[in-house]
C-alpha cells in the first residue's frame, strides 16, 4: 500500500468555489452590485463585502458507498470519502459605505433562498453533482454559533452541500491477469 497525493483534487475547495460562482451569477448585479462583494469569508472578517459564505462544519456522509478507482493496470486508488458540508450564507451588516439597511438585507436573503431552491443541484466537475439543501438549525445552535464569532445572532441561510467526494491519496497494487487458459472438452455420450 502506498500514498500518492499528486493528482488528488480538493473536493471541499472546489465545492466552495462552485457555490460562490452560483451566488455571484444569481445575485449580481441586480441585488449585489459587484461580484467581488460576494466572498468565501467568515462573519468576523473586517473586509468590504455584502454577502459572505462560510463553511462551518464537515460531517461524514456514510449513506453513500463508493468503489476503488483504477489508476493504471496495476494500481487502484482507495474509494473516495463522502462528506457533507454545512455553510452559513449571510449579509455583512457592517459593510463600509454606510452598511446595509434591514430592507436590503431581507431582499438579498430572499434571493439567496430563491437561488438555493431553484438550484438544488450543482455540477462540481465532469458529471459529479453536489446537492444543496436547507438546514433546519435550532435557535440555540444559531446563538452559540454566532456567539463563537463574537457576533450577535443575525438572519442567515444555513445550507448543506452533499455528497462531496474527497479523493483518497492511498493506492494499492492490483495484480493484473497476465494469461488465461481455457480448456474445452467434448463430452462423450453416456458419460
Amino acid at each position: 500500500m502506498g500514498s500518492d497525493k499528486a493528482g488528488v483534487g480538493s473536493g471541499i475547495s472546489e465545492t466552495g468555489k462552485c457555490i460562490l460562482k452560483l451566488f455571484r451569477k444569481r445575485l449580481c448585479p441586480e441585488f449585489v452590485r459587484d461580484e467581488d462583494l460576494i466572498l468565501l469569508t467568515s462573519p468576523w472578517e473586517e473586509a468590504d463585502y455584502r454577502v459572505g459564505i462560510y463553511l462551518y462544519d464537515i460531517q461524514d456522509h456514510s449513506v453513500m458507498t463508493t468503489a476503488e478507482i483504477p489508476v493504471s493496470d496495476t494500481l487502484r486508488r482507495f474509494p473516495p470519502k463522502a462528506v457533507e458540508l454545512s455553510y452559513l450564507v449571510f449579509c455583512n451588516e457592517t459593510h463600509r459605505f454606510g452598511g446595509v439597511q434591514r430592507e436590503q438585507i431581507q431582499t438579498v436573503l430572499n434571493e439567496i433562498v430563491r437561488t438555493v431552491y431553484d438550484n438544488p443541484e450543482i455540477e462540481r466537475k465532469e458529471g459529479e453533482c453536489v446537492f444543496l439543501s436547507f438546514l433546519r438549525e435550532n435557535v440555540e445552535f444559531k446563538i452559540r454559533l454566532w456567539g463563537s464569532f463574537n457576533r450577535p445572532l443575525q438572519p442567515a441561510v444555513y445550507l448543506k452541500a452533499a455528497p462531496v467526494l474527497i479523493e483518497s491519496g492511498r493506492l494499492r497494487s492490483a495484480g493484473r491477469v497476465q494469461e488465461r487458459e481455457y480448456q474445452v472438452e467434448k463430452k462423450e455420450e453416456g458419460e
